[in-house]
């Protein structure tokens, strides 16, 4: 279901010079259809704490992996450690073991693009100082897909009593979401006091030239246990939500969305929504 209404999004789309312009720089214009609807790309900073050399590396991805905030009074050992992507390798985290009200999307994705700090274990080779030193790193988003696909991690790890569980924790999260401040141009122009960078091989914002607004139009959730559970899906089309439980599909008013466990949201381009949403007319 969430499939079929994504591709809406990409034949409303695919007839368009920035779309071919889009998929020359993504490198995908003979992608499969989903790559083409969910692929994007994620910006990695390491910087050298000892110089402020930073090592850059950019790597496509179909979804972002989130840590929810931590549970006040819960111990870091119980904590998940940051994931940035599908593609990408694992990091240590600075997870605190405070959370201030309510987990919501926008603190998962603040968390998701904070500097961390990696740990001594993993000091990179920096080539100005030629030898291997403490590093900070920096997820942010270069390229966003015309789908925006999270991922919420669920589950927490302790390594003293090797074993996980699932975390039934409410995570709001909201009908538009602004994805400006994640940004790769947001994030460099926040580290250099406000200045304009462009990047190698591409046009100023070429990278993003539908929108940095979203609209939310599927949540998946999902009941039980990490090895056993229920998935459902809630599908919005033509600002109606539907409820796709298995074989049963229902109409449901969004405060049931509002309130569910979010396992996966996806967001479409708030143009493309729009446009979507938009009846045809009768010839």
């Amino acid at each position: 279901m969430v499939l079929s209404a994504s591709l809406q999004v990409m034949f409303l789309h695919s007839r368009s010079q920035a779309w071919k312009r889009r998929m020359v720089a993504l490198g995908n214009g003979e992608c499969c259809i989903a790559h083409r609807v969910f692929s994007g790309i994620l910006r990695s900073d390491v910087m050298c704490m000892a110089c402020g050399f930073t090592s850059t590396t950019y790597d496509p991805c179909v979804d972002i992996s989130l840590d929810l905030e931590p549970n006040q009074g819960v111990s870091t050992k119980m904590g998940s450690t940051k994931s940035h992507h599908s593609c990408n390798g694992e990091a240590d985290s600075m997870n605190s073991s405070q959370n201030c009200g309510t987990s919501t999307l926008m603190g998962c994705l603040d968390r998701f693009t904070r500097p961390e700090r990696l740990g001594s274990d993993q000091k990179f080779f920096c080539q100005q100082c030629q030898v291997r030193q403490e590093s900070l790193k920096q997820m942010s988003i270069r390229k966003l897909p015309l789908v925006s696909c999270f991922h919420i991690k669920r589950f927490e790890h302790s390594s003293i009593r090797n074993m996980s569980r699932k975390v039934d924790r409410y995570l709001q999260f909201p009908f538009s979401l602004d994805m400006a401040p994640y940004l790769s141009s947001s994030i460099l122009r926040s580290r250099f006091g406000n200045r304009i960078f462009s990047f190698d091989g591409d046009e100023p914002d070429a990278s993003n030239e539908l929108s940095s607004e979203f609209e939310l139009f599927a949540v998946v959730t999902h009941t039980g246990k990490l090895d056993a559970g229920h998935y459902v899906t809630y599908l919005r089309l033509s600002n109606q939500w539907y409820k796709c439980d298995d074989a049963w599909i229902t109409q449901v008013n969004e405060n049931i969305v509002r309130a569910a466990q979010g396992y996966m949201m996806f967001y479409v381009q708030k143009m493309l929504y729009y446009k979507a949403s938009e009846k045809p007319t009768p010839s």
